[in-house]
């Protein structure tokens, strides 16, 4: 079978032409005898006239976007963008407030640390009575018979310790909420 140098490249096809060569010979009104009686380049001829159909339909098509659509995706965009609600920090110098999306962030992370917990949400707020100090409120998963109870010790320790060493602000309380347990697969050895 003897193949034209530029079909070499772009997708081929399993009879040696190519997608790139079919579409060129539809263009031009070729049909070759090895196009007349080749299914791959039956299936390729056929699937680029549907999408030359749906080409065409998209290009016909009436429709306007209605009025302000655009400004919606962007102000969609936009929200999600923002700080969100925000935490002043204790500073000396000057206000500096941080988001609640990334103190929870700091606190999912130290609580993912230990093994066996897993964080899903957090909600953050400042202490009525102490503008140094949060409260926390967390959904966790647990690894099924992994020791629970001291697995949300160590994570409470560690978000106990990531708020004053990482942002500057102390706990005031935790509260953990199971929500889900997970139970690990069978290890490999275990199956025998």
């Amino acid at each position: 079978m003897e193949m034209n140098p530029t079909q070499e490249t772009g997708h081929p096809l399993p009879c040696g032409q190519s997608v790139e060569g079919v579409w060129d010979d539809m263009e031009a009104g070729r049909v070759t005898e090895h196009a007349l009686h080749c299914p791959h380049c039956t299936t390729a001829r056929a699937s680029l006239d549907e999408l030359t159909e749906a080409t065409r339909t998209l290009i016909d098509d009436p429709a306007e976007p209605p009025a302000g659509f655009l400004d919606k995706i962007m102000t969609a965009v936009r929200a999600d963008l923002s700080l969100g609600r925000t935490i002043p920090l204790p500073t000396a110098t000057a206000q500096v407030d941080i988001s609640t999306h990334a103190l929870a962030a700091v606190l999912r992370y130290a609580v993912d640390g230990v093994d066996g917990v897993r964080a899903h949400q957090c909600r953050i707020e400042l202490s009525p009575d102490d503008p140094r100090a949060v409260r926390v409120w967390m959904s966790v998963a647990l690894r099924f018979g992994s020791g629970q109870v001291s697995a949300l010790d160590e994570a409470r320790r560690r978000v106990a310790a990531a708020l004053p060493e990482r942002i500057g602000l102390e706990l005031e309380t935790l509260d953990f909420e199971v929500v889900d347990v997970w139970i690990d697969p069978p290890r490999p050895e275990e199956l025998r």
